[in-house]
């Protein structure tokens, strides 16, 4: 399908070339691309970029994103229209594709992408500290943009900075608000029923017109930007809050110390290049505030709870993929998660459930339906998830706290304060642990063990499948201590294939799989049958018969089975999807150390000491050496069955084309 305004604005300068009336077509050609791109082939998250075309298309048209004005995308998903005009629209057929263009900003493939994000709430504060730069180094003429959606506003570090930047005066520090009723799933808490009011009334239009007059009669008063034009803002602000209805977002943003301008249609590229024109001339932080929609222009008819978040990638593209190991093809792990935690609450009418933003990805929106009033979706907000945990196990309640593993990152002080410190049993449900796939080095959840174990009274587990789960949240919910149940994102065995459960849950107890006199191997959740499929190559070309356990445990380890395999087994290999440094392996390797066993035996096979960018599972788990080839490789070269091939070179690069789409 052609593109013509699209192959002439493949650049920010040929976008400056186009007349300003071609601007609403080269949004629809746009839209047409990326719908035709994404959802018909790389997968990806289509509804946020599809919202944000004209806004995109309005930022590079005005300002000079390149050694001079910088914008900062929030979470980074809406990034696709930015790409588009950046030079990258010849990639965009190896979108989130191994080895192709990130679905996120990336430094690595652009000047324009000054940060690799893919968390919310982090873009005022980089933007801010761009702008405060600007100021200190005499940039008196850059302007620094950060655009946040109304879902990530509410994240704790955004109101942290937006605290911080309306206190200062004679920044060209610009905040947009996507308001766009969403993050993933509709926005959530206090702040969207206040934007939901104020989307309902009309109140705001005369707002918007008195705004709009004040600016004229600003630049008609005065030709500079000095302190007579700061005490005129300062006078008209005052005198505007009586016009303000109590449900006009303005107050809020005003009383913060920002010049609010909005709202304003944010597919409306007139009105935007207006507003952008018109601030330019405020000497202070700034907040313009835009009204868009999320998805727009795919299925407009057909209404969608979650507006058309993220397309999945076409089979053709995944077809060719050979499964990550042999008895694969149970239920995900996370559909396990969902079916376990609507029987624990048929039984037992204290148990509830928590997630931060993530009804959808986690599957609580189905226990949600069931239970409504026993599902709490706190928004963007880990570290409140965690200490609201805290409090509703105090009270009486049974927590289960579902956050991906990556996000839980930001609650560490949570975890250590609000969970360790005093012993207090709240069960984590560590989903996407391990390496998610296609989105890449930001999402992937491979630092958890080590920033979980390092604290005291926790108890780490990982199942080895779908039995294995359910058994470990029942366990883990009446365990009495803090806990967490990691599970990566991805299927589980066949439940006809899985490997007999013999030994009963346990804490800190783990079980042989099976025995073998050249050497043992201990596997980690996720591997466990990637380990025991490396085992039976090994067996197959050399002949060598291993000892496969599954440990179950990260901590407390099981140091009664493992002393005497470590001490007896002449070459002991640990498996995990995780970083080499403060993981299962590496708690293995201490334990070895304080027993006084030969430590020279252990092989640590784990993630090295790099980050993995994106691709298929399958894909990046054979890169990093964790798919069952790349096991069985690297324990035949330790026994010195063979050379053995080294790993694969960490150093990815992005190919200069990939094929256009259309």
């Amino acid at each position: 399908m052609p593109y013509p305004l699209l192959e002439k604005a493949d650049t920010p300068d040929g976008l400056k070339l186009l007349d300003v009336r071609d601007l609403p077509k080269l949004a629809q050609e746009m839209r047409e691309f990326i719908i035709e791109s994404v959802s018909g082939r790389t997968g990806g998250h289509l509804g946020s970029g599809l919202g944000t075309v004209e806004l995109t298309i309005a930022l590079h048209y005005h300002y000079k994103m390149l050694n001079h004005d910088s914008v900062v995308y929030d979470v980074g998903h809406q990034c696709y229209p930015h790409k588009l005009l950046t030079g990258r629209r010849s990639q965009f057929g190896g979108l989130r594709q191994y080895h192709g263009i990130s679905g996120f900003p990336d430094p690595k493939e652009s000047p324009y992408d000054l940060v690799k994000t893919g968390h919310g709430g982090t873009s005022l504060s980089t933007a801010l500290g761009i702008a405060i730069a600007n100021k200190q180094l005499g940039h008196a003429d850059r302007t620094s943009v950060a655009v946040i959606g109304d879902g990530a506003l509410q994240e704790g570090q955004a109101l942290e900075a937006l605290n911080h930047g309306g206190d200062l005066r004679d920044l060209k520090y610009l905040v947009i608000l996507n308001d766009n009723e969403h993050g993933i799933g509709p926005a959530t808490g206090a702040l969207a029923s206040y934007f939901s009011k104020f989307r309902t009334s009309h109140a705001y239009t005369s707002a918007k017109r008195d705004i709009k007059r004040v600016l004229k009669s600003l630049e008609e008063s005065t030709g500079s930007v000095g302190k007579a034009l700061h005490d005129v803002l300062d006078h008209v602000k005052a005198g505007m809050h009586g016009l303000m209805p109590a449900t006009h977002p303005g107050v809020l943003f005003e009383e913060l110390g920002y010049f609010y301008y909005g709202p304003i249609d944010g597919h409306d590229i007139d009105a935007l290049l207006e507003a952008f024109e018109n601030i330019a001339r405020v000497p202070k932080p700034v907040l313009l505030h835009v009204l868009t929609k999320k998805g727009k222009g795919f299925k407009d008819d057909v209404p969608d709870h979650y507006a058309y978040h993220a397309a999945k990638t076409s089979s053709k593209l995944t077809s060719h993929l050979p499964k990550e190991f042999a008895r694969m093809g149970g239920p995900s792990y996370t559909d396990v998660f969902v079916e376990k935690t609507q029987e624990l609450m048929s039984r037992d009418p204290k148990v509830v459930a928590i997630t931060a933003a993530m009804l959808q990805g986690t599957g609580l929106e189905i226990v949600q339906k069931k239970y409504p009033e026993r599902v709490f979706d706190v928004g963007m907000a880990e570290q409140h998830a965690v200490g609201f945990a805290q409090g509703l196990k105090l009270g009486g309640m049974k927590p289960l706290c579902a956050i991906y593993s990556t996000f839980l990152q930001r609650s560490v002080d949570q975890l250590f304060q609000e969970l360790a410190l005093i012993k207090l049993p709240v069960l984590l449900a560590l989903d996407r642990a391990g390496l998610v796939g296609p989105d890449g080095a930001t999402h992937n959840g491979v630092f958890d063990i080590a920033y979980i174990s390092m604290l005291p009274n926790f108890v780490l587990m990982a199942p080895r499948d779908a039995t294995e789960l359910r058994n470990m949240m029942e366990f883990g919910l009446e365990l009495g201590l803090p806990a967490a149940v990691r599970f990566p994102r991805t299927n589980s065995a066949r439940p006809e294939q899985e490997y007999e459960h013999k030994t009963p849950l346990e804490l800190g107890k783990a079980e042989i799989l099976q025995e073998g006199a050249d050497g043992v191997v201990f596997a980690y959740g996720s591997m466990v049958y990637h380990a025991m499929e490396a085992a039976e190559i090994v067996a197959g070309r050399y002949g060598k018969k291993l000892t496969v356990v599954n440990a179950r445990f990260a901590k407390p380890l099981d140091e009664a089975l493992f002393a005497p395999l470590i001490e007896k087994m002449p070459f002991v290999f640990t498996v995990e999807e995780h970083c080499r440094r403060g993981g299962f392996g590496s708690h293995v390797l201490e334990f070895a150390n304080r027993a006084r066993l030969d430590a020279n035996k252990i092989e640590i096979l784990a993630i090295e000491d790099r980050f993995v960018d994106h691709g298929a599972r399958c894909e990046v788990l054979s890169e990093v050496g964790l798919d069952p080839a790349g096991i069985a490789a690297s324990i035949e070269k330790r026994m010195g069955l063979r050379q053995g091939a080294a790993r694969p070179d960490s150093r990815r690069t992005v190919p200069t084309g990939s094929g256009v789409v259309g």
